[in-house]
């Protein structure tokens, strides 16, 4: 039976809670012959060391790092599947500028394996890393194996992403936008500046610009753009 019939016939991931979802996939990849897994998801508009959702087993040491804060930039694997939706297997030449996080890796067992990375229609990226400790990945496993991995990156992609908007969306109702702040978002979506919007609304810009400030800090977005764009896709618009 062709891994295509295979796939088909598996489940989907539903979604569930982290652990049930971190449960699930370290299932799935020791049925695919490995015994770590990272998956790591940016949300659109999001800062990879402070808004990424990541569920791992790797070891916490390696975790806390080279998956976090600064290291996180110059990790390699990184940087490909943020460019890249093609896998990549794991090497000391694509470590080359990175020797100690290479180095670690083989310490803490994390020797073999590839990444594949999910770039989703409205820029929400997703990574998937595969590791073990011994038997390097043989262009036969990885002929054979490509297309589950590549599923199962997708449908983690699509359990966290649903996850992110159903918290997302439970605490935009707890925290709900003013009709205020709402009036001002929609005339900026129109294009409107603060002082096109004072005079409509008859405010000053300093009160618009106080309102817009409210709406984005409730919304967690950086800019008075980012918070538009996230204000209409939660249909507050």
């Amino acid at each position: 039976m062709t891994s295509h019939h295979l796939i088909s016939q598996t489940p989907p991931i539903a979604c569930r809670s982290e652990a049930e979802l971190c449960s699930d996939t370290l299932k799935r990849i020791e049925e695919y012959g490995f015994d770590f897994f990272f998956f790591r998801m940016i949300p659109r508009l999001g800062n990879i060391t402070t808004n990424s959702k990541v569920i791992t087993n790797y070891p916490n040491d390696y975790v806390e790092r080279y998956e976090k804060g600064a290291f996180t930039h110059k990790n390699p694997l990184v940087n490909h599947c943020q460019l890249s939706i093609a896998p990549i297997l794991w090497s000391s030449e694509i470590f080359r500028e990175a020797p100690d996080q290479w180095k670690a890796t083989q310490t803490f067992g994390l020797t073999y394996g590839w990444s594949q990375s999910v770039h989703d229609p409205n820029g929400v990226v997703s990574m998937l890393s595969l590791a073990r400790s011994s038997h390097p990945v043989t262009e036969g496993e990885f002929s054979e194996k490509a297309a589950k991995v590549l599923w199962l990156c997708n449908q983690l992609h699509s359990a966290m992403l649903e996850r992110c908007h159903l918290h997302h969306r439970l605490e935009i109702h707890i925290i709900r936008l003013s009709c205020r702040e709402l009036e001002v978002l929609k005339w900026t979506a129109d294009g409107k500046i603060a002082s096109d919007i004072g005079m409509i609304l008859g405010l000053s810009p300093r009160t618009v610009n106080f309102h817009i400030s409210s709406a984005m800090k409730k919304l967690g977005a950086n800019n008075k753009t980012s918070a538009v764009v996230m204000a209409a896709k939660l249909g507050l618009l």
